[in-house]
């Protein structure tokens, strides 16, 4: 496999190539600025002189006259095409030409440009090199009688930009050089919350969950991802611990009833002639047994249906409809003052079977916790834009220390006979929450309990006929027995 670089040095690089494209960019600029201030500098000269042959040169009176005016001129300047020093010609109309150098090379380089130009130009001369060049025509009565040039090499300047270049770019270098040593410890320092993300990853894949990143640093991008890391392991380790305890709770409760049948079995086989009332008994114990079973088998089986949010579809239901229905089958599960309270039809949108369920659940928590002839009252109602489905008993009521606990798995406040709970109200809570509403819980000790479901309200469809409510087989609703979490 290639190799690949690290986060940490393709930033510094990345940071190093930036630093060079902008230091070169400021040198190119830098050097045009000089190389035009310089320019501006030799065009100032050259004007400068273009005056002193005006005051000198200007004012012949004949062809003999500027002939000598231009001769003596020119004579001034005896150190003519060296260094920074001005180069003349004068070409007369005749052929004559005057020039203070003997440099033919440079010579043929000035007889290239025009007169009449607007601003000096630069000459290139493959063995001169670059001439800065004015070319003025000699008018004498209206007409042109020849021309005057005026010649600057810019070899001194040329080499005044390249002395200033290659410190520039020693300063460069040794600027990026440090830049990027600078750029990859502080990549380092910034990037030290990745490295312990990492670390605290692989810890967790060898099974620690308590770990955490603990960044102490600003809040910037590594900063959010850290704390988002930390929040996410807490949420991870939350449902760990979470699902361990349901499995040691799933076991516990399934281990029970099975110990039970199982000792039963076994006094049955120990005898050599059991009695026809002892078989029946043992079979009776067992088959209740093996029907808790299945009850806590099928909340689990719920349950984990829902948790993972695997939801059957949706319809348009009168929840004061199912209310009624599972009024009609609590009637037949013991002997209490059953009170139904109904305001009208209100629909909702809901799996029917799901929301029988809860309230199936809720009845049958009502009956475990009260005696015979309590009052338990089913209430539907509407409540602004939601709906209102309520089980209250006059039972025993919840402690205040309890009620934190009800809708937790298995939980039975108290303990008091011995058994866990069981998913019954979870899954009620459950079911709320898939259907986008809430479940609340209101107690006071040996005065009674109220559980409300709330569901927002389906607005009416003048096409959608309303679901009828579902009838469950009773042996669906013995199943609900087992499904208690409160006291």
């Amino acid at each position: 496999m290639t190799p690949t670089l690290s986060l940490r040095l393709r930033l510094t690089l990345l940071w190093c190539a930036v630093s060079l494209v902008v230091l070169v960019g400021l040198e190119l600029l830098s050097l045009a600025v000089l190389n035009a201030q310089l320019n501006g500098a030799v065009d100032g000269d050259l004007a400068l002189v273009a005056r002193q042959y005006q005051a000198e040169v200007g004012g012949a009176t004949s062809q003999a006259d500027l002939y000598q005016r231009a001769h003596d001129f020119l004579a001034q300047d005896v150190d003519a095409g060296h260094g920074f020093s001005a180069v003349y010609t004068v070409t007369l109309q005749d052929g004559t030409l005057l020039t203070n150098t003997q440099d033919s090379r440079l010579l043929d380089a000035m007889a290239t440009a025009r007169p009449g130009e607007a601003a000096p130009v630069t000459l290139h001369d493959p063995a001169v090199g670059d001439v800065r060049v004015a070319a003025i025509p000699i008018v004498e009565n209206g007409s042109e009688v020849g021309v005057f040039r005026i010649a600057l090499p810019l070899e001194g300047i040329q080499a005044t930009v390249s002395a200033h270049l290659t410190p520039l770019l020693i300063g460069n270098a040794i600027l990026i050089a440090l830049g990027g040593l600078l750029a990859y410890v502080v990549t380092g320092h910034a990037l030290s919350p990745v490295r312990r993300i990492t670390a605290t990853a692989a810890s967790i894949s060898e099974g620690d969950l308590s770990r955490r990143i603990d960044y102490r640093g600003p809040r910037d991008e590594v900063g959010h991802l850290a704390e988002t890391f930390d929040a996410m392991l807490g949420r991870l380790q939350g449902g760990f611990e979470q699902r361990q305890a349901f499995y040691a709770l799933a076991s516990h409760e399934l281990r029970t009833p099975l110990t039970i049948v199982r000792g039963h079995l076994e006094v049955l086989r120990r005898m050599e002639r059991p009695a026809a009332e002892e078989v029946r008994e043992t079979l009776d114990i067992s088959l209740e047994e093996i029907d808790r079973i299945t009850d806590e088998i099928n909340d689990m089986l719920l349950l984990g249906r829902m948790l993972l949010r695997q939801n059957g579809p949706l319809a348009v239901v009168d929840a004061s409809a199912v209310l009624a229905d599972v009024h009609r089958k609590a009637r037949r599960l013991a002997v209490r003052d059953w009170q139904l309270d109904i305001e009208g039809p209100t629909p909702v949108r809901a799996e029917a079977e799901q929301l029988s369920r809860a309230l199936l659940n809720l009845v049958t928590n009502a009956v475990r916790h009260t005696r015979e002839g309590d009052q338990v009252r089913l209430v539907c109602r509407r409540r602004g834009e939601w709906t209102e489905l309520q089980v209250a008993d006059a039972g025993d009521g919840i402690r205040a220390a309890d009620m934190p606990h009800v809708f937790d798995p298995w939980y039975r406040a108290g303990k008091r006979d011995g058994r866990v709970g069981g998913l019954g109200l979870m899954i009620v809570r459950e079911v709320a929450g898939a259907h986008g509403g809430s479940v609340d819980v209101a107690s006071r000790v040996g005065q009674g309990t109220t559980f409300t479901i709330r569901l927002p309200i389906s607005p009416p469809r003048p096409q959608a006929a309303v679901a009828p409510a579902p009838r469950p087989a009773l042996g669906g609703l013995a199943a609900q027995g087992g499904t208690d979490s409160t006291p």
